[in-house]
């Protein structure tokens, strides 16, 4: 969300406190348009200077929820795939790096030939005809300068740590899992499963569950408690109390020392009526939380899921990710992947060049075979 988007939102969340639900707090934001300004009155003619001409108003308040309903869509299909994406072993992420290194001096040296000679020798290095021989070009499968070449390197290097990282926990969780108690590792997942617990507990009197940023907190509350009215919530940075109504006094439902620190200013909390108070929590570190408060039974993060969404990666790693996961979909129909599309680009200025043996003839990608590593082997056969 940009900033502009932002700067909204602590008056807006203090309606959505106070009101406690989000349709009570639409009817709000609909109510102001309705008595201060023209947004219901209906144009009777073009020379109408207030209002709207019949069907716009609702258009434009249905365009405007496409709008993010589409965004969160785009959203959840990010998420699914980068579930799939971030269990890339560690081998052919090293694999995929050290293909880059191997190459990267080779097309270095193929170009500064291609720049002084601006010819292809159809001889190769013996004199021996390239027409009878099957000939090897190195080419570079990225072009890179030293230091792209160095930053690549170390987030390849953090994201393989992180891959191994994985693995030594599932196999240390899978020997763990056969240790634990059957009854216990079958509510352990059905805690997985629900997503008011999921990477969390369910305890006495709430509920809660995590991201590697979030907390959420969910205080069960009496079927009476409708009304953000009957609630009060206090967030602290390492405190939270919820009260609610119970006749003319407050009740006391929560009230605890986090284990660890939390952004007061941009935590939030909602009423689901009759059922509890749900508490956003914006962690000050990420972390896994193993409990909410001190003092209190925790969980064994070693048995969550510690996936982040990909929008959490920083440029570099997504853009990683996002090749791996083209190369995949085109290895599943059939067609180039990303070192082949980039290695057939670079040939294709060559094949054309003066002094080419192919010089004025279409540009055939069937006359190479191109290897993982970027390098492309001439096959003279279909010449």
């Amino acid at each position: 969300m940009a900033a502009t988007d932002e700067k909204y939102d602590s008056a807006l969340l203090g309606i959505l406190q106070n009101e406690g639900q989000v349709a009570p707090f639409l009817d709000a934001i609909i109510g102001f348009l309705y008595r201060r300004t023209d947004f219901f009155r209906i144009m009777k003619t073009d020379t109408d200077k207030l209002g709207f001409p019949p069907g716009v108003a609702f258009n434009l308040l249905v365009n405007i929820f496409k709008k993010y309903e589409s965004l969160s869509t785009k959203d959840q299909q990010r998420r699914e795939e980068t579930r799939k994406a971030v269990h890339v072993p560690a081998k052919e992420i090293k694999s995929q790096a050290a293909s880059v290194d191997s190459t990267n001096s080779d097309a270095q040296n193929i170009v500064s030939a291609a720049k002084g000679d601006d010819t292809l020798n159809p001889t190769d290095e013996r004199g021996q005809d390239i027409s009878t021989q099957s000939s090897t070009l190195s080419v570079s499968a990225m072009e890179k300068s030293k230091s792209d070449q160095q930053s690549e390197g170390m987030e390849v290097e953090k994201q393989e740590a992180a891959s191994t990282e994985n693995s030594v926990n599932n196999g240390q969780e899978n020997e763990e899992e056969e240790k634990e108690d059957p009854e216990q590792a079958r509510l352990r997942r059905q805690l997985q499963a629900n997503p008011l617990t999921y990477n969390g507990a369910d305890c006495d009197s709430y509920l809660w569950s995590q991201s590697i940023a979030e907390a959420d907190i969910r205080v069960k509350v009496p079927k009476s408690i409708v009304r953000g009215k009957q609630v009060k919530v206090d967030i602290g940075k390492k405190k939270i109390s919820v009260s609610c109504q119970q006749g003319t006094s407050f009740s006391e439902l929560v009230n605890g020392e986090l284990e660890w620190e939390v952004k007061a200013e941009d935590s939030m909390w909602t009423l689901s009526p009759g059922e509890f108070v749900h508490i956003n929590l914006e962690k000050k570190q990420e972390r896994w939380w193993e409990r909410v408060f001190i003092g209190e039974s925790g969980i064994n993060t070693r048995k969550i899921d510690c996936s982040r969404p990909m929008t959490d990666l920083d440029d570099e790693a997504q853009a990683k990710i996002e090749e791996m996961m083209f190369n995949q979909r085109q290895k599943q129909l059939g067609l180039p992947q990303s070192h082949e599309v980039k290695t057939h680009e670079m040939l294709r200025k060559a094949w054309d060049a003066e002094g080419s043996p192919f010089k004025g003839q279409p540009f055939d990608p069937s006359k190479f075979t191109v290897d993982p590593s970027g390098t492309a082997t001439f096959n003279p056969e279909d010449s």
